[in-house]
């Protein structure tokens, strides 16, 4: 995506503040273990009346939960994209919402005179952003700086064709590094390397790779931030525009020789897109067809969709997709972090429109804290289409399974009964999480056959995560 307008747009705030207090009914029927108590906390709801069980028949009481600040938390492989200083200085924005990366554009600032080009000096760092950098890595948050800004090029139409700039963006490179050893453990070559051919972006990539190794041997480098193209006119964005992956530009960058030479391949996955689009519906299939060809293609590393964006706001001339609800965006975006973290890859999002509506993906990245990725078959009965789930581990030894259904969103989705089978599965107690709306609720749950099996259970289009005791 083109970052040249972004920033003028502002940010959208949910107006709700309500507190509510969850009433505790007498059960109907035996439950399978005393009910777990949490501390309360308090909790905000665009929409009151979506507080309800999430499982027909089941009267167990609904917790409200306490999701902790960033520095409590074991790594989600969740963070926030930020252009310049003057977003990613506000490190409450971090914290609170339990970010555990920040992707950086910019050291200093980004928006300006032309297409935002603001270069600093290269014999020095301005002392904030130094002290800025130095809290997020004591506080646990890491950094990926992408190596665009700053070196005295255009971010768009520069090509790296000649040696001269390839010099130059060495030099800068080396200065950066040097400086920031042991604070910033992730760079970036590039950004959205659009205007520059995968030989000359491959070639640039083997002549700067050796430089970063050189001044900090534990740096981890990443390649790609492969942008996309927008399509005017595609069904069902309207009068919007329609964004996909420039995937062929991806897939020849891994084959041109350099994946095994780094730690890291990024991409930018959405922005604005609607669940009807083929590309959204298709993309986890893409995205396991780049692991598999990386794989294949020698890369042992990490994989990072960055930047994903659904905005909240339409404003004249913004060259875009279709705008949502904050309600609606929050459910695309607690879809798109649990789709990429349960395909092992690392997630960065846009929060500059969501504003303060970010309470569900802050839910999100507190459940998601420590979860890696595992298989596990689930067996659905259910009228609902578009079936969506994924399971992950957790260092105790509990199993998160998060599903939805993965259509178009709308505001209120009471939900369809389902049925789960869980086979081979046994588990003493599932505990339901609504991260949309901040409570959690035991289930009533059964074996049958050896087989794990919750019956109606209410599955939403957005995730529910079960959490899986044992």
């Amino acid at each position: 995506m083109s970052h040249r307008d972004f920033h003028r747009f502002t940010s959208l705030f949910f107006l709700s503040g309500m507190i509510l207090v969850l009433t505790t009914c007498t059960a109907t029927f035996a439950a399978p273990t005393p009910t777990m108590t949490l501390p309360t906390a308090t909790a905000v709801s665009p929409t009151p009346l979506l507080y309800q069980s999430l499982q027909l028949k089941n009267n167990l009481p609904l917790t409200l939960l306490s999701p902790r600040a960033s520095q409590d938390l074991p790594d989600n492989h969740i963070g926030v994209h930020f252009e310049g200083y003057d977003r990613y200085s506000d490190t409450e924005h971090v914290y609170r919402n339990g970010f555990k990366w920040v992707r950086i554009l910019s050291l200093t600032e980004f928006w300006g005179d032309g297409y935002g080009l603001k270069t600093f000096s290269l014999e020095s760092i301005p002392p904030s952003v130094d002290n800025v950098i130095s809290e997020y890595n004591v506080n646990g948050v890491n950094v990926v700086l992408s190596l665009w800004m700053g070196a005295g090029f255009l971010p768009y139409g520069t090509t790296f064709q000649s040696e001269e700039e390839i010099d130059r963006y060495s030099d800068y490179i080396r200065f950066v590094v040097s400086h920031f050893k042991d604070r910033i453990h992730y760079y970036e070559i590039w950004n959205e390397p659009g205007d520059v051919a995968v030989r000359d972006y491959a070639n640039l990539v083997r002549h700067v790779v050796p430089v970063i190794r050189e001044e900090d041997p534990g740096a981890r480098i990443i390649i790609g931030a492969i942008p996309g193209s927008w399509e005017n006119g595609y069904p069902g964005y309207g009068e919007h525009q329609r964004y996909s992956l420039a995937i062929d530009y991806l897939n020849e960058l891994l084959r041109s020789g350099v994946a095994p030479m780094v730690d890291g391949i990024s991409w930018h996955a959405f922005y604005d897109n609607i669940p009807g689009d083929p590309y959204y519906r298709d993309y986890p299939q893409m995205l396991e067809g780049i692991k598999v060809l990386a794989a294949s293609e020698g890369f042992t590393g990490e994989y990072f969709a960055d930047e994903l964006l659904w905005r909240t706001v339409s404003e004249e001339g913004w060259d875009g997709g279709p705008p949502a609800s904050p309600l609606i965006a929050a459910k695309y975006y607690t879809r798109a972090i649990a789709m990429h973290r349960g395909l092992g890859v690392n997630v960065t999002i846009n929060t500059f429109f969501q504003g303060s509506a970010l309470s569900p993906i802050h839910n999100l990245c507190d459940t998601l804290a420590g979860a890696e990725p595992k298989n596990m078959a689930v067996a659905v009965e259910s009228e609902a289409a578009n079936i969506t789930h994924y399971a992950f581990s957790l260092p105790n030894g509990d199993t998160l399974v998060a599903l939805w259904t993965n259509g178009r969103a709308v505001e209120d989705d009471p939900g369809l009964s389902d049925m789960l089978t869980f086979p081979g599965t046994s588990a003493q107690r599932v505990i339901g999480i609504d991260v949309l709306h901040g409570f959690e609720q035991e289930l009533i749950i059964e074996t049958v056959d050896g087989n794990l099996v919750v019956r109606n259970f209410l599955i939403k289009d957005y995730p529910i995560i079960l959490r899986l005791i044992d």
